[in-house]
């Protein structure tokens, strides 16, 4: 998501049932530097989902959350922002960079576990 519309879109998405929502946001030159559109988007309902703001930029969208009073913890890095989460299934909302970023660390994990594998025999 990209906009206050594209948001309000993949937020109408998230499921209430998860157990967490990491929501991930940059400010990189394809993602657009000014974040200020982020209060034009209603992150006011979560229900009981524990929701964790994240990326780059999470500082400013903590405080955004803030406003909503959304209660969230902060944990800029992404994949620790997922393993912060419960136990159980976790959604992620990002913007580009932000899961382009994420998906370039969950590739490199991948990796490394399949190379570990292959170097145990396992």
């Amino acid at each position: 998501a990209k906009n206050p519309a594209g948001w309000q879109e993949a937020l109408s998405m998230v499921d209430p049932a998860a157990d967490g929502l990491v929501i991930a946001v940059n400010g990189q030159m394809p993602d657009g530097e000014d974040l200020s559109w982020l209060w034009d988007v209603r992150f006011e309902t979560f229900g009981k989902t524990a929701v964790v703001a994240a990326g780059e930029r999470a500082t400013d969208l903590g405080v955004r959350l803030t406003y909503a009073g959304v209660p969230h913890t902060t944990v800029p890095d992404p994949l620790y922002a997922i393993a912060s989460c419960p136990p159980g299934r976790v959604e992620v909302l990002a913007n580009y960079t932000a899961f382009r970023d994420l998906k370039a660390a969950l590739d490199a994990k991948a990796v490394a576990r399949a190379g570990a594998g292959e170097a145990t025999g396992v």
